[in-house]
C-alpha cells in the first residue's frame, strides 16, 4: 500500500476530489437512508399493530367519542377501541403556570397502546378521570430530578382540579401518536375543555372531536362492512344525515394510515410517501454521481499509474493480485469516506430534522444490525466503484506501457457517456428544483382578496376584562394604528358552521366558515363591503362573501334565510372573497359569513395589533411586555401575521431548500466528474494536440476543439435531461397542486446554467494543455 499513498500524496487533486465527492454523497444517502429507514418502521414494536385502524370518512379521520361504543356493540369485529383528543392546556405546579400538549384519552390508553412505562401500574394509570399520565420529558420539565409519581398538579382548563401523577411513560419515539403529547388525561375530563367533544354531548355537535382507534379480531376486515357502517351512522350521526358530502365509513390499517392522504383531526403524525420515493431517488442519484465520479477519475489515472502496474506484471504479479490490489486501494478511498461522510451527517443533522421535518438519529440507531448493513454497503460501493479500474489495468499488456501504445489504446467513449449522463441529471434537478420555487414564489404572492401591513397576533389568554385593558392600554401607545378582537382570522379560516336552508323544493347545504369580529378588523385586513344594508350589530345578522351569495342565490335567497341550527338569519350585506387557510393550493374559495359586533362583547379568539412603519422589533418588544397584563403568569408567543403565512407554507419551502441544496450537491458533483473526463480527454489527445500544432495548428485552434467536444456532450445529454424533466416537473405538479401555467424560460435557464459551468471549467482545465510546447508531449511517445 505503500505505492498507493505515494500516489495519493502526488495526486492531491485526485484524492480531493475523489473523497470529497464520495463523502458528500454519502453524507446524504445516510442521512436520507436513516430518515427511509424511520419511516418504513413507524410503529414497528406496537403490539398487534396490524389489527388496528383508524376511523376515517371521506375528508379527514375522526369522529366523536360516543361512536365508539356504539360501533363496538353492532359489530362483534370489534374487540376494543380507544379515543384521542389533543389541547394545549396549562398545568400548575406549585402556582406556576406551564404550558404544555396534552391529551385526553379514553381510560385504556396505555392497554391499547403499550407505550414502555418508567413509572406505575400499567392497569392503575387512568382509572381515575383525576390521574394522569406524563412523560419523561414532562415529568422533568415539571418536578426536576424528583420522582414524580404520586405528585400532584393543577390541570387550568379542568375546572382547576388537582390531578395525581400515576404514570410516567418513556418519551414517544418513530411513532404515529406525536412525540409533541407531554400529558395524558382521562376523556371524562373533556366537558372541561371543549363540551361539543365530550362523552356527556350525546348529540354529537363536534363531529370530528377525536381520533378513532379500533382493534379487530384476528383475519378480520371492517372495510367489507363500510356501506353498512355507513348507513347506521345515517340513522344518528348528524353529518350522515340529509348531507351528500358524507358517505362513506373508512377504516384505515394502522401502518397505512402513516402514508394516508387523509388527514387526521388530532396532530398525528403522517408523512407524504411520495416524498420518501423523491428521497431515495435523490440519494440514490447522488451517490450514483459520486461514483461515477470515482470510476471516472480512477480510469483518468491509468496512464499514471500503467508504469508502476506493468514493473508489477513484469516482475511477476498476476492479473487477479493487481485486481485485487485496486479493489483493496478503493476499498481505503471508500472506508475513508464513509468515515467523513458519517461525521458530515452527524454534524448536519440538526438541519436535516428540520428540512426533512423528520426525527433524524444517525448514533442513536446504531446497532449490530445498522453496523452489518453499514458493511455490506461500503463492501458493495467498494466493489462498484473499483471494479473497472481494476479491469483496466488487470487485463492490459505490460509491452503496451513499454512501448508507450497505452494512452493510445484505451478509449474515452465509456468516460464521455459516464459525463452526458451526469449532466443530463443535473439539467433535470436543476429544472425541477426552479420550477418548485417559482411555484411556491407564486403561492405566497398570489392575491389572497385581502390586504395587511405591520400586523402582530396575539392568542387569547386571560379574562375578557384583562384582554380590553390590554386593547385600550395598546390603542395609546403612538405607533399602534389599530387593535382588533376576533373569532378567526383569515390565516386559520374562523369556525365552520355548516347549516341545511331549506328552500320550495329542495334543501341546500351551506358549509359557512364563520367569522366574528369588530370594525378594526376590516380596517387591518382590508376587507371590501360591496353591499352595506346598513342593519344593527350582532344578532343573527351576518355579511355573505360574494361566493356564498352566488351560492343562495340559486335558491333564490337575497335578503334571509332560514337556518337549521342558527335559526333565521338577516343577510346584512355584501364582502369581497378572500382566501383562508391554504386555500390557494388547496380548495377553491370558500364560502364565508361574518358578524360585525362591538368589540366590547367579543371573547376573542385572536387579537390582532396593526402597527405603523418603523421599528417592529422595539414595537413587539413593547406591545409583548403590555399583553403580559391579560396573560399574568401565562407564557404566550406573538407573531407576525406575514410570518405566520409563511409558516403555512413551510413544507413546501422545507422541499425547496432540500430541492437545492440537493442540486447544488449534483453541480458539485458533476463538475468533479467533469474534471476528471476534461483530465482523460487532454491526456488521450496530447499526442494529437502536439502533431496538429507542429503542422500549424494554433492553441486557439485547439482550445476550440476541446470546446466543441464539449459542447456537443451536453446537448447529447438533453436525450436524458427531457424525459427526467418532464417527469419531475409532473410530480411536483402532483405535491404543489397550483393551476399555474409551466414557465418555459426554467428549462432554458437550466440548460444555460449547466453549460455555462461545463464550458468555462473545461475552459481553465484545457488552457493549460492548449498552450503546452507540443516538444513535451512527442518525446514522451
Amino acid at each position: 500500500m505503500k505505492t498507493y499513498f505515494t500516489f495519493l500524496e502526488r495526486n492531491k487533486l485526485f484524492t480531493l476530489v475523489n473523497v470529497a465527492g464520495l463523502s458528500i454523497s454519502l453524507m446524504f444517502v445516510l442521512l436520507i437512508a436513516n430518515m427511509v429507514m424511520r419511516q418504513l418502521t413507524v410503529d414497528r414494536d406496537l403490539p398487534d399493530a396490524d389489527r388496528i385502524s383508524v376511523f376515517a370518512n371521506e375528508y379527514w379521520a375522526g369522529g366523536h367519542y360516543n361512536l365508539g361504543d356504539r360501533l363496538q356493540s353492532r359489530y362483534p369485529e370489534i374487540e376494543d377501541w380507544c379515543a384521542m383528543s389533543i389541547s394545549e392546556p396549562f398545568v400548575q405546579v406549585n402556582d406556576k403556570p406551564v404550558q404544555t400538549m396534552g391529551a385526553c384519552v379514553k381510560k385504556n390508553f396505555f392497554e391499547f397502546f403499550r407505550f414502555t412505562l418508567l413509572e406505575g401500574n400499567r392497569k392503575q394509570l387512568l382509572t381515575d378521570n383525576n390521574s394522569i399520565v406524563l412523560t419523561r420529558s414532562a415529568a422533568l420539565r415539571l418536578f426536576g430530578t424528583e420522582k414524580a409519581l404520586g405528585k400532584t398538579l393543577t390541570v387550568v382548563p379542568c375546572n382547576k382540579e388537582t390531578f395525581t401523577v400515576t404514570g410516567v411513560i418513556e418519551d414517544i419515539d418513530n411513532s404515529i401518536i406525536s412525540s409533541d403529547i407531554e400529558i395524558f388525561i382521562p376523556f371524562e375530563n373533556m366537558k372541561y375543555i371543549n363540551w361539543g367533544c365530550s362523552i356527556e354531548c350525546t348529540h354529537m355537535n363536534n363531529a370530528g372531536g377525536s381520533v378513532l382507534f379500533f382493534r379487530t379480531a384476528p383475519g378480520s376486515d371492517l372495510n367489507l362492512k363500510s356501506d353498512d357502517v355507513a348507513s347506521y351512522l345515517g340513522e344518528f350521526f348528524w353529518i350522515y344525515q340529509n348531507s351528500g358530502a358524507f358517505k362513506k365509513a373508512r377504516f384505515i390499517p394502522w401502518h397505512d394510515f402513516y402514508f394516508s392522504e387523509i388527514p387526521a383531526v388530532a396532530p398525528l403524525n403522517q408523512y407524504d410517501f411520495k416524498l420518501v420515493v423523491i428521497f431515495i431517488t435523490v440519494g440514490v442519484l447522488i451517490l450514483l454521481m459520486a461514483v461515477l465520479n470515482y470510476i471516472s477519475m480512477s480510469v483518468a489515472q491509468t496512464s499514471y499509474r500503467a508504469k508502476e502496474m506493468a514493473t508489477r506484471r513484469l516482475l511477476g504479479s498476476s492479473k487477479p493480485s493487481i485486481f485485487w490490489r485496486m479493489i483493496i486501494e478503493s476499498f481505503l478511498l471508500t472506508f475513508v469516506s464513509f468515515v467523513v461522510g458519517f461525521l458530515l451527517a452527524k454534524a448536519a443533522e440538526p438541519t436535516a430534522i428540520e428540512l426533512l421535518h423528520s426525527k433524524i438519529d444517525i448514533t442513536g440507531d446504531l446497532n449490530g444490525v445498522t453496523i452489518m448493513v453499514y458493511i455490506l454497503f461500503i463492501a458493495a460501493l467498494t466493489l462498484l466503484s473499483g471494479f473497472i479500474p481494476a479491469t483496466m489495468l488487470s487485463n492490459y499488456n505490460p509491452m503496451d506501457v513499454v512501448k508507450g501504445t497505452f494512452r493510445r489504446k484505451t478509449k474515452s467513449v465509456y468516460l464521455r457517456t459516464l459525463n452526458i449522463v451526469q449532466s443530463g441529471l443535473t439539467i433535470a434537478l436543476l429544472t425541477c428544483s426552479v420550477y418548485l420555487s417559482v411555484q411556491i414564489y407564486r403561492i405566497v404572492h398570489a392575491p389572497l382578496g385581502y390586504e395587511f401591513g405591520n400586523v402582530l397576533s396575539y392568542p387569547s389568554i386571560g379574562s375578557q376584562k384583562d384582554l380590553q385593558l390590554f386593547r385600550n392600554e395598546a390603542k395609546k401607545l403612538p405607533f399602534v394604528k389599530r387593535v382588533s378582537f376576533s373569532c378567526g382570522i383569515p390565516l386559520n379560516g374562523g369556525n365552520n358552521n355548516t347549516t341545511y336552508i331549506p328552500s320550495a323544493d329542495s334543501t341546500l347545504e351551506m358549509s359557512f366558515q364563520t367569522f366574528i369580529v369588530d370594525s378594526a378588523f376590516l380596517d387591518i385586513y382590508h376587507i371590501k363591503i360591496t353591499d352595506d344594508r346598513h342593519t344593527p350589530m350582532g344578532r343573527n345578522n351576518f355579511f355573505m362573501s360574494e361566493k356564498a351569495m352566488k351560492t343562495l342565490a340559486t335558491i333564490g335567497v337575497t335578503d334571509h334565510f332560514m337556518s337549521d341550527n342558527c335559526g333565521p338569519v338577516q343577510i346584512a350585506g355584501v364582502f369581497k372573497d378572500f382566501r383562508i387557510r391554504r386555500d390557494l393550493i388547496d380548495h377553491d374559495i370558500h364560502p364565508l359569513q361574518m358578524q360585525i359586533q362591538h368589540p366590547d362583547s367579543i371573547y376573542p379568539w385572536n387579537v390582532s395589533v396593526e402597527v405603523q412603519d418603523g421599528d417592529l422589533n422595539a414595537y413587539k418588544k413593547e406591545l409583548d411586555q403590555l399583553y403580559k397584563i391579560a396573560a399574568k403568569d401565562f407564557s404566550f408567543e406573538s407573531e407576525w401575521y406575514d410570518k405566520q403565512i409563511r409558516n403555512l407554507y413551510s413544507d413546501f419551502s422545507r422541499m425547496n431548500s432540500l430541492m437545492i441544496i440537493f442540486t447544488c450537491a449534483a453541480l458539485l458533483i458533476s463538475l468533479l466528474g467533469l474534471t476528471a473526463m476534461s483530465i482523460y480527454f487532454i491526456a488521450q489527445r496530447k499526442r494529437d494536440m502536439a502533431v496538429r500544432k507542429v503542422f500549424g495548428s494554433s492553441s486557439s485552434g485547439e482550445m476550440k476543439r476541446l470546446m466543441r467536444f464539449s459542447l456537443v456532450s451536453l446537448l447529447i445529454s438533453l436525450v436524458i435531461a427531457i424525459p427526467l424533466m418532464i417527469f419531475g416537473v409532473r410530480q411536483i405538479d402532483k405535491i404543489v397542486t397550483f393551476d399555474s401555467a409551466f414557465p418555459w424560460w426554467v428549462p432554458l435557464v437550466s440548460i444555460v446554467t449547466v453549460s455555462l459551468i461545463s464550458l468555462i471549467s473545461v475552459f481553465f482545465i484545457s488552457l493549460k494543455a492548449t498552450r503546452e510546447n507540443p516538444v513535451n508531449n512527442l518525446k514522451t511517445e
